[in-house]
């Protein structure tokens, strides 16, 4: 009978264990691809066309960025990659190539999205005009969905052109990840 009686309580102790689950730490690669419209201040507000309308337009297009980069994660919510890609700014006549690392910082705000932050820092290489480079570092603000992310970001180039220092631009995009 003691035998019944040990044997029926380590059942229900192992059954009380059983029911605990563990889940392992989150590491992993992901890739993941942006794409972004960089903008411009219209110079030309205000400014009354032939047909009597009038310009009201803040920002312009100024162009096309696209980045891709690989790297690794954890649990989603901190990662950090190795990113490349090009940058157009229409307004200067200059085709950049950036090389950077992203910090991301992804933290959740509801079950299936998050929002945080991402800074990167690298080298920018104009293309097609010599030895010009520059410092690039970037600083982007993301929500993210279960398929997409959305962001602003503003990046500065750190090359001097035109007499200006330190090209930058603000731009608005959206990032396919796979984790």
């Amino acid at each position: 009978m003691k035998g019944l009686i040990i044997t029926f309580c380590l059942f229900f102790v192992s059954l009380g264990f059983s029911q605990k689950d563990e889940k392992p730490l989150s590491f992993g690669d992901y890739t993941q691809f942006e794409i972004s419209i960089p903008l411009q201040g219209n110079k030309n507000r205000g400014e009354v066309f032939p047909d009597g309308s009038t310009n009201n337009n803040w920002f312009l297009p100024d162009g096309v960025n696209a980045n891709f980069g690989y790297g690794f994660h954890f649990n989603k919510w901190i990662g950090v990659s190795a990113n490349s890609g090009i940058a157009m700014m229409i307004s200067e006549k200059l085709i950049m190539s950036p090389f950077f690392t992203n910090l991301r910082l992804m933290p959740k705000i509801s079950s299936d999205s998050r929002l945080g932050i991402d800074i990167g820092l690298g080298k920018a290489f104009a293309i097609g005009r010599g030895d010009l480079t520059g410092d690039y570092k970037r600083i982007k603000l993301n929500y993210e969905n279960s398929d997409y992310q959305y962001f602003i970001e503003v990046v500065n180039y750190g090359i001097d052109i035109h007499n200006k220092s330190n090209l930058g631009s603000i731009s608005f995009g959206i990032a396919l990840i796979n984790f």
